[in-house]
């Protein structure tokens, strides 16, 4: 016998209620630019983020901490190119993504800065999410 959901408006209420309120603590943070979210902005429509650890300011070889490594922030937001739509991850989950050896190792050699990294797939930051 499977379960059967049961709604219940009380719970409902209850739950997105708390979920607004977080909803609005993230863009407190964005708006008041007090660094608690840090917000990238990524030209592919599609469902990964990369997230840097390292860069390479001189172009000369010489990799520093950076990104997650550095980040004081306790969310990332990541705007999908001009579609105005966003993922906002808590930092945690970013960093336990990165413990669990989620997503790809990428060196991205472009422009003037390269940078170190990981590719994460959405469903990656979910997975690190669960305890």
């Amino acid at each position: 016998m499977s379960a059967r959901a049961e709604p219940r408006f009380d719970l409902d209420l209850r739950y997105g209620e708390a979920g607004e309120q977080l909803i609005g603590e993230y863009f407190d943070w964005i708006a008041t630019g007090n660094a608690r979210v840090e917000v990238k902005r990524k030209t592919y429509e599609d469902g990964y983020f990369f997230v840097e650890t390292f860069c390479d300011k001189g172009r000369n070889g010489d990799f520093t901490r950076s990104g997650i490594n550095v980040t004081e922030a306790e969310a990332w937001a990541f705007l999908v190119s001009n579609t105005g739509i966003a993922l906002i991850v808590p930092t945690a989950h970013i960093k336990s993504a990165f413990a669990h050896n989620l997503g790809e190792q990428r060196v991205n050699d472009r422009g003037n800065c390269p940078t170190k990294g990981r590719l994460f797939h959405v469903s990656d930051f979910m997975k690190a999410a669960k305890p």
